[in-house]
């Protein structure tokens, strides 16, 4: 991945709570830190999050897979930039690539793919994402891949 792609970036502080029995950031973490670079994301296109943890668009996202590669690791105070894009859209699903990088030494903690998909609220079956989306998307970053099927 290519940091110089990503446009959102976002800012967690490492707090006591998320570093393990070596004193460094458990890995199981960087995916809480990850969910909150999505959620920074949807939310820099001025969505706000309701009472029942989705986004007021009404589109309902789950994740179907993640993955992480770690290069790195975080250390209690350290400041991590979460830098998020997404990469591709399908019909009903969407991949979000995603760099977590130390803020002062610059260093690579970890690269995540995160694959979410948008679900009908009524069925809980995969549901075409709407036009809008995809044309927000496509405003904001003209390197996202559309993929039909």
């Amino acid at each position: 991945m290519e940091l110089s792609k990503f446009k959102h970036k976002c800012q967690v502080q490492v707090r006591t709570f998320d570093i393990d029995s070596q004193g460094i950031v458990h890995n199981s973490v960087y995916l809480k830190y990850l969910e909150i670079g999505r959620v920074e994301f949807r939310k820099s296109f001025g969505y706000k999050i309701r009472p029942d943890g989705t986004f007021n668009d009404g589109l309902r996202f789950v994740v179907v897979h993640n993955s992480i590669d770690y290069r790195s690791f975080a250390v209690l105070d350290d400041v991590l930039n979460i830098y998020t894009r997404v990469s591709w859209v399908k019909n009903s699903s969407f991949c979000f690539e995603q760099i977590i990088e130390n803020d002062v030494t610059k260093k690579i903690i970890c690269e995540g793919i995160g694959i979410l998909v948008n679900l009908d609220k009524f069925k809980n079956e995969p549901s075409a994402l709407d036009k809008k989306f995809l044309d927000e998307l496509l405003q904001y970053d003209k390197e996202v891949a559309i993929i039909r099927d």
